[in-house]
């Protein structure tokens, strides 16, 4: 995702027109220390990183703001510039780094005017530097130090989908599955299309023992991303789910054909994603007893036969191998599900 632009306009003006009104505004600047004659090769260096970073050349970038910062420590806008060239270049720890050495020391500046009539500067810029910060520490695996960053992005911003499933990729990986779920759900309130926060919270759902709302979210992002990512293990839980209630039916019960016909369809495509293995042949199993219970004969001992081949040696292949050996015109189980 192409990251947000600087907050520092209130119009379309041109890069060097906003480098100059950002750097005049920071301490050290003429208008705050008084005219040394040092101050334009430092605006220019300044204009050289900002423009760079505009133009969105990631390396330009980095090399002119990293040499700007190091003939000017003391300004720190440049770090909110080298933020976004490192954030470019996909250097996650490094473009954090960065956004908190400009939120440290904006938030420095702004504690030292607070007894003044001014309001605090750069207000927009820290915002935006926390919430990159905070994605960035995600993607560097740093999830301990993104929580607190992508919280304080959400009390600011409740609105903001991509940092409320951000935070919820963090917790999830801090094993806080309930604020996670909680995240997830902020997420796919705003945006419902985000598929990846769909699975993950009917994955937590269904963990929990949601299991209403653990098919809907896994449904909504097989919808959305049949071919994606999750799609494997978001139809194997969605089977799993079917399986559950065709389970609660009692047994001298017709079994429905809704969730019959879901566990199906769930496992056909799951064995599309991952056609070898133990799960495998645990859906090949349970497709040949489904496929029975529907009268697809012939589509049931192809099942079982595919089942025979993945686990020659099951605790239920021998079952399975008289079953099959049996010429009968009739279907029939051959013994209890594989657990």
């Amino acid at each position: 995702m192409e990251p947000r632009r600087p907050a520092l306009r209130a119009g379309r003006v041109a890069p060097v027109a906003v480098a100059a009104s950002f750097w005049w505004s920071l301490p050290g600047a003429a208008g705050a220390v008084g005219f040394t004659g040092q101050e334009p090769s430092e605006l220019e260096a300044f204009e050289e990183c900002e423009a760079a970073g505009q133009a969105s050349d990631w390396d330009s970038a980095a090399a002119r703001c990293e040499t700007a910062l190091a003939a000017f420590p003391d300004n720190f806008g440049i770090h909110y510039f080298l933020g976004f060239a490192y954030q470019g270049r996909q250097e996650w720890d490094r473009a954090a780094t960065a956004f908190e050495a400009f939120i440290a020391a904006a938030e420095a500046e702004a504690s030292s005017d607070a007894g003044e009539s001014t309001p605090p500067r750069f207000t927009e810029e820290v915002a935006q530097a926390r919430r990159n910060a905070g994605i960035a520490r995600v993607r560097a695996g740093d999830f301990d130090a993104a929580v607190p960053l992508l919280r304080q992005v959400r009390e600011g911003d409740p609105a903001d989908a991509e940092a409320a499933f951000m935070l919820g990729v963090a917790e999830l990986e801090r094993g806080e599955s309930a604020a996670a779920a909680t995240a997830f759900a902020a997420a796919v309130a705003e945006v419902p299309e985000m598929a990846p926060a769909q699975f993950l919270l009917g994955r937590l759902r269904y963990e929990a023992g949601v299991y209403p709302e653990a098919r809907e979210r896994l449904e909504q992002y097989l919808a959305a991303e049949p071919a994606g990512s999750f799609s494997t293990e978001a139809h194997w839980i969605a089977g799993s789910i079917a399986l559950r209630a065709l389970a609660a039916v009692e047994e001298d019960e017709e079994p429905p054909a809704a969730p019959r016909d879901r566990a199906i369809h769930h496992f056909s495509g799951f064995l599309e994603g991952e056609p070898a293995g133990s799960r495998a042949a645990t859906a090949h199993y349970f497709l040949a007893t489904f496929l029975e219970d529907s009268g697809a004969c012939e589509a049931a001992r192809d099942h079982y036969r595919r089942f025979l081949e993945i686990a020659p040696d099951h605790e239920r292949a021998a079952e399975v191998r008289e079953y099959l050996a049996h010429e009968s015109s009739r279907c029939g189980v051959p013994g209890p599900a594989p657990a």
